[in-house]
């Protein structure tokens, strides 16, 4: 994942393509630990318990680094659940991506998600939609999954979920991530020690990295903020 300040501007950059007149609020959950820029956080950031009272018109739940832990041992664990019976009465429609999907879909009771040992990484293409992945789970396709799988498969699990009656979507993957967000990613990875596998499906024959879910990340955020059924097409499915 990138730092906080950076996944604001990738979500910034990618709701403006909307050419809607959006308003953001940015919220922390009360109870997370911060450890990085915490008080530039704390001055741009409201408090759960500031903001609810209020109702808006979406909810984003970004990613986070945090799909190596069990959910008990997440801070605001606790908190995260409150906060998603909440937005049933007081947000229209909700996008979770990444972890942020992992753990909706979980405590929705949509899906079980699996911790991976081994990373997925790069950039996947399924029922024509083109998205980023970077992510120590998988959603596998042959799960119970309560909603319409809308990409995915075999090898990098259900990447889209929609589920009509919460107005709900999962998605693994991070349409937000700007051309070279992978390649950072892993060369952090490879300077951590991680042996973190090399993106798949994302450098070019120099070596050079491509965004190909520009396309993807529009056309679906598009969708999502006018409210319409997100990329109109058929399901798939991981079973034969």
């Amino acid at each position: 994942m990138p730092n906080r300040a950076e996944t604001e501007l990738q979500f910034i950059s990618l709701l403006k393509q909307s050419q809607r007149d959006i308003a953001l609020t940015f919220c922390l959950p009360n109870t997370h630990n911060l450890k990085n820029n915490a008080a530039e956080s704390l001055e741009k950031y409201s408090m759960f318990n500031e903001i609810h009272e209020n109702y808006y018109d979406a909810l984003i739940v970004t990613g986070a680094p945090l799909d190596r832990l069990d959910f008990s041992a997440v801070d605001f664990w606790n908190e995260f659940t409150e906060i998603l019976t909440w937005r049933k009465t007081h947000v229209s429609q909700s996008l979770f991506v990444c972890w942020g999907a992992y753990a909706a879909g979980k405590i929705d009771g949509i899906f079980e998600g699996k911790q991976l040992i081994q990373k997925i990484s790069g950039v996947f293409t399924t029922n024509n939609l083109t998205i980023p992945h970077s992510r120590y789970f998988i959603i596998p396709m042959s799960n119970s999954i309560d909603g319409d799988v809308i990409a995915g498969n075999d090898e990098i699990g259900a990447a889209l979920i929609i589920n009509k009656e919460l107005n709900s979507t999962y998605l693994t993957g991070h349409l937000e991530y700007q051309t070279e967000t992978l390649a950072q990613e892993y060369q952090r990875d490879v300077a951590a020690k991680l042996n973190p596998p090399k993106p798949k499906n994302y450098f070019n024959t120099q070596n050079q990295p491509i965004n190909t879910w520009k396309k993807t990340a529009i056309t679906l955020y598009q969708q999502w903020i006018n409210n319409v059924t997100i990329l109109q097409t058929s399901s798939v499915s991981g079973k034969e």
